[in-house]
C-alpha cells in the first residue's frame, strides 16, 4: 500500500487504513483507465505513475478536471450508479493502480463508517478546490487564470530548485488551454509573455516555474495585466 509523503495524516490515509489491499493493474501511457465508455466502476489509488481526469462535455469536448498524483484516489463517479457520467481517466505515463470494486467499498462503508467520514472528507476538499476555479472563471481574466493553475499544478506536482525555482512536468499548451478554458493559441500567447517576463521556462522535458515572481504579478490590476500581456506577442512554440 503507497504511503503520502507527508507525516501529517491526510483524508486519504485515513480511507486507505480502512481499505484492505487489493489487485494492481498496470497502463500504458496514454492508455485509457475508464470512461465515458465503459464508466468507472472502481474506487481507484494511483500506485506508481500520473493520472489525467478529464470531463468530456455533450459535443466531445475535453475539460482538464485534475492531475492525479502517486498515493491519490480516483474514480469516486463510481458511486453515482446509473447517472449520466462523462468523466474519463487517461494513463499520463506508464501507471499502476489498485482497484476496489465499488460494491466492496459500499460494503465496506457499512461496516466501518469512518470509512464513509474519510471519503466525505477526500470529496469535500475537492469540491472546494473545483470551487475555487470557479471563482477564478467568474472574477480573473485569461492571464490570471493560467498563472494560478501553473502555480496549483507547481504545488501538486513540482519540486523546489536550490534558486527558488519549481520543476514540474511539461503540459502541453492543448493540455493547459483544457483547464484554463481557453484556445491552444491564447494559452501559447501567454507562456510567450511569461517566458519573456522571467516567471518560467520550458521545453518538452519540463517547465521550469520561478513561483515568487509568477505570483507577485498575480497582484497586478487587471489593466495593467491585460497591457503587458498584449503588448509584443509573437508566435511562439505551441507542440501538443
Amino acid at each position: 500500500m503507497g504511503t503520502t509523503q507527508s507525516s501529517v495524516s491526510t483524508p486519504a490515509d485515513d480511507v486507505l487504513s480502512y481499505l484492505p489491499v487489493s489487485s494492481v493493474v498496470e497502463f500504458r501511457k496514454g492508455e485509457v483507465i475508464y470512461g465515458p465508455e465503459p464508466p468507472p466502476s472502481n474506487l481507484y489509488l494511483t500506485v506508481a505513475g500520473k493520472v489525467k481526469l478529464s470531463q468530456m462535455t455533450d459535443d466531445g469536448d475535453e475539460v482538464l478536471l485534475e492531475i492525479i498524483r502517486t498515493d491519490e484516489l480516483f474514480g469516486q463517479s463510481s458511486f453515482l450508479a446509473g447517472s449520466h457520467r462523462s468523466e474519463r481517466a487517461v494513463a499520463m505515463e506508464p501507471t499502476r493502480v489498485m482497484l476496489w470494486p465499488i460494491a466492496t467499498v459500499e460494503d465496506l462503508v457499512m461496516k466501518r463508517p469512518r470509512l464513509a467520514v474519510a471519503l466525505l472528507q477526500i470529496l469535500a476538499e475537492r469540491t472546494l478546490d473545483f470551487a475555487r476555479r470557479i471563482e477564478s472563471f467568474s472574477v480573473d481574466n485569461v492571464e490570471k487564470r493560467l498563472a494560478r493553475s501553473l502555480l496549483r499544478f507547481a504545488e501538486r506536482l513540482g519540486s523546489k530548485g536550490e534558486d527558488g525555482s519549481v520543476r514540474m512536468m511539461a503540459f502541453t499548451h492543448e493540455m493547459l488551454s483544457r483547464h484554463v478554458g481557453t484556445s491552444r493559441e491564447v494559452v501559447t500567447q501567454y507562456m510567450n509573455q511569461f517566458r519573456k517576463r522571467g516567471y518560467l521556462r520550458y521545453s518538452r522535458q519540463e517547465i521550469v516555474l520561478y513561483r515568487d515572481a509568477l505570483a507577485s504579478m498575480m497582484q497586478t490590476t487587471p489593466a495593467a495585466a491585460q497591457a503587458t500581456a498584449t503588448a509584443g506577442a509573437e508566435p511562439d512554440e505551441n507542440w501538443s
